[in-house]
């Protein structure tokens, strides 16, 4: 006999109590039936359906408590075992309670004997809160996984090896392959080796560290573009606690970085030429430098501006200017090398870095070229035009060794170039930084100057030839500095333009005018203007401001430079025809030194020209002075402007411009300038005489 034989033979003599024990449990309801009849509840199976075991076994069977939709189930459960189909059957079904209410049921059964007859014996479980939990289980399931499909990135999970256990429909679309298909395949099945050992890497560092992991990478789509994209990915545990794997999602940053990357060039690169920027250009000569410290090399820093260009963008147009810019940068790169930087510091300027050159003249032989370059006619449309270009160099370690200091002194240079002549380059030397010191200097006395009234207003009387008297004058700025005693424009006005103060200094002129005018309403100033000034407005309400004094616009006539008239910039045009419209005049300083502009002077109804000093100075000796001046007089009278000579000084000058016919003049001969009370004594004693 067998040990199962034995413990069977035991559980037989003892199966009385141990079948009333069953059968009394509180836990399971326990039944048998007989001709579709119970013919024994226990007493657990009647409260689950809330009836006596006594009602149950009075002729009720299983129908009774059985869903009408589930009878045809339990029927034929009970037909295959009492028919000898089966022996044993297992299924659940849906009950009905005397009160009418459902239950979820559970029943384990086998067909026996009893009374000698077939019969059914079995064990009857209430499920209703495990499968109400199941259900709601799986409804979150279900909702987990909608919300997980509305998700528009994609998004996965794998388990704790790595290999992919579902995903959303958005990581479906963008790997091309249903999620059926991924159960169980790993990155290496799906992707490129060069991605996948990545992922593997990253999968294998967040298993080892458990918690969340942010990082960029590439992904291949379906249609086999890469992509930039951010992983977002988070372990997850089994309810044991261990490792369950890692669910995952997906940022596609392409456009971002496209973005990035396009604000990126347009902060550091010109738009019109494509060239790098100042910012560019300080970040190149940051690092440019820094090679140099370490290999001991030579740099050169050169400095490029466009004579003349400013006239090609006047006369012909921006669009025209912008040709031009983009054609000379092309032709700038073709002269240095790959290695090398070209910039464009906006406007006309260029900046060109010349890393490990061998010496000096190695530098000045690359500018030689660009000038060569440059010179060379642009052909911009149907126009071809000329231009030239100042170069100003300064050395890496030779000159400064700061960077700063380096752009400034190649910066001074350009300037020394431009006033060598143009169409040059010129080497940075001390005597520049001397100059740019004394300037710099002289900017923050001039502002001081200002501020503590140290500018006054001179006049200079302009004769009238006819009668000799002083009809006219010019107001002239003096400076009254306190230590170097009274200082003339020339020296100080260039710096005040560079620095922005001309505007102020020339409306302090034009105030202290007005202020002499009271006491000679008869007379009439002429102010000096500079394009400056015109262009910023500065000077467009004196017609105005001439009223508000009940003076006469007429008493004042404004002074330009020849070649203010070739700025055809509306504000410019504007304000002069503004001069005009209200009864001042203008007059053409320093006539016959710059363009000749015939056209303008009528277009801008031009009153007085000035025939500039170098030719009166010549007049009495030098055949050419002289026929140059009387040229200007007959054609100033031609055209209905009267004409004024100035710089006269001695009295056979004189007597030939009242032989040409000249209406005015000015100089040395008649009076200096005066300080406005000494002015307004000259004028009363000469109207005396």
């Amino acid at each position: 006999m067998t040990p199962f034989d034995s413990i069977l033979q035991g559980l037989l003599h003892e199966a009385v109590p141990l079948l009333r024990g069953l059968c009394s449990n509180a836990l399971i309801g326990v039944y048998v039936i007989q001709d579709d009849r119970f013919v024994f509840v226990n007493e657990r199976l009647a409260s689950l359906f809330g009836y006596s075991a006594q009602e149950l076994c009075a002729g009720m069977g299983p129908q009774h408590l059985t869903a009408e939709g589930d009878r045809p189930l339990v029927r034929e459960q009970l037909t295959r075992r009492l028919s000898g189909q089966v022996q044993s059957s297992h299924y659940s079904f849906r009950g009905v309670r005397k009160d009418g209410e459902g239950l979820d049921v559970e029943v384990f059964g086998v067909s026996t004997r009893f009374a000698g007859r077939p019969a059914i014996i079995g064990m009857l479980m209430d499920v209703t809160e495990r499968n109400d939990a199941e259900r709601a289980v799986k409804d979150q399931l279900q909702f987990i996984t909608r919300l997980v499909d509305t998700i528009p990135n994609p998004v996965f999970y794998k388990d704790e090896v790595g290999r992919y256990i579902g995903c959303n429909l958005a990581f479906e679309q963008f790997i091309g392959t249903p999620r059926e298909q991924l159960i169980g395949y790993s990155v290496f099945d799906l992707s490129p080796p060069d991605l996948a050992a990545r992922y593997h890497a990253a999968d294998q560092s967040l298993f080892n560290s458990r918690g969340t992991q942010v990082y960029e990478a590439q992904v291949q789509y379906a249609d086999g573009s890469r992509h930039d994209v951010v992983f977002y990915k988070a372990t997850f545990d089994k309810a044991d606690g261990s490792l369950g794997g890692l669910v995952g999602l997906i940022l596609d940053i392409s456009e971002r970085k496209q973005m990035e990357q396009a604000i990126w060039r347009e902060a550091n690169y010109d738009a019109l030429t494509g060239l790098p920027n100042l910012r560019l250009l300080r970040d190149r000569l940051s690092e440019e430098l820094e090679r140099a410290r370490r290999q001991g090399s030579t740099l050169a820093l050169l400095f490029i501006d466009l004579d003349r260009f400013k006239e090609v963008n006047d006369t012909l147009g921006h669009h025209v200017g912008d040709q031009l810019l983009i054609q000379a940068a092309e032709r700038i790169q073709a002269v240095v090398r790959s290695s090398d930087t070209v910039s464009r510091q906006g406007g006309d300027e260029f900046v060109v870095i010349l890393s490990d050159i061998n010496n000096a003249q190695a530098a000045g032989m690359v500018a030689s070229k660009i000038i060569r370059l440059l010179h060379m006619p642009f052909l911009l449309g149907s126009n071809e035009v000329y231009v030239s270009a100042s170069i100003g160099i300064a050395l890496y370690p030779d000159d400064s060794q700061q960077q700063e200091t380096l752009v400034s002194y190649a910066d001074q240079a350009m300037y020394a170039a431009k006033a060598s002549g143009r169409n040059c380059f010129s080497y940075f030397t001390p005597s520049l930084q001397e100059e740019a010191l004394r300037r710099q200097a002289i900017g923050k006395q001039l502002r001081r100057a200002l501020a503590e009234n140290h500018f006054e207003a001179w006049f200079q009387p302009i004769i009238a030839l006819q009668d000799g008297l002083p009809v006219k004058a010019e107001a002239l700025l003096r400076w009254h500095h306190p230590t170097d005693g009274i200082r003339l424009p020339g020296e100080f006005i260039a710096v005040a333009e560079e620095i922005g103060m001309i505007g102020d200094i020339g409306n302090l002129v034009f105030q202290q005018t007005m202020d002499l005018l009271q006491q000679w309403p008869s007379g009439q100033v002429s102010v000096n203007i500079s394009p400056r000034q015109l262009i910023s407005g500065d000077c467009g309400l004196w017609p105005q401001e001439l009223a508000a004094r009940s003076l006469p616009a007429s008493c004042i006539s404004v002074e330009i430079t020849e070649s203010l008239l070739l700025d055809e910039r509306p504000i410019v045009v504007n304000t002069l025809l503004g001069f005009h419209q209200a009864g001042m005049e203008v007059s053409i300083d320093d006539f016959g030194t710059g363009y000749s502009a015939m056209s303008y002077l009528k277009k801008f109804n031009i009153d007085y020209l000035k025939i500039d000093r170098s030719f009166i100075q010549g007049l009495a000796n030098d055949n050419t002075d002289r026929a140059i001046t009387e040229a200007v007089i007959a054609m100033g009278h031609k055209l209905g402007m009267k004409i004024i000579a100035e710089g006269v000084e001695t009295p056979e000058q004189l007597e030939l411009l009242r032989q040409a016919g000249c209406d005015y003049a000015q100089g040395y001969l008649f009076a200096r300038p005066m300080p406005p009370a000494a002015f307004i004594d000259y004028i009363r004693q000469h109207q005396s005489a």
